[in-house]
């Protein structure tokens, strides 16, 4: 984990200690950031990238898991 910059692995430790599956949303509360969609939606873009490359897992619903 440590070639990811210090925000995804802040994302990715939001992600992985969290109950359940995440939203977008659930992590941009976590980091500290409004819920309106700008800043919601970069947030939304990080998360499709760690899963894209194979460090998230994203359920149909556009929930995130750790893999």
């Amino acid at each position: 984990m440590e070639v990811l910059t210090s925000e995804y692995r802040r994302i990715m430790e939001i992600v992985a200690d969290a109950d359940g599956p995440v939203m977008a949303k659930d992590v941009a509360i976590a980091l500290g950031r409004e819920t309106t969609p700008g800043k919601v939606e970069p947030v939304r873009g990080q998360l499709r990238k760690l899963s894209d490359r194979g460090w998230l897992a994203r359920t149909g619903a556009g929930r995130y898991l750790p893999r």
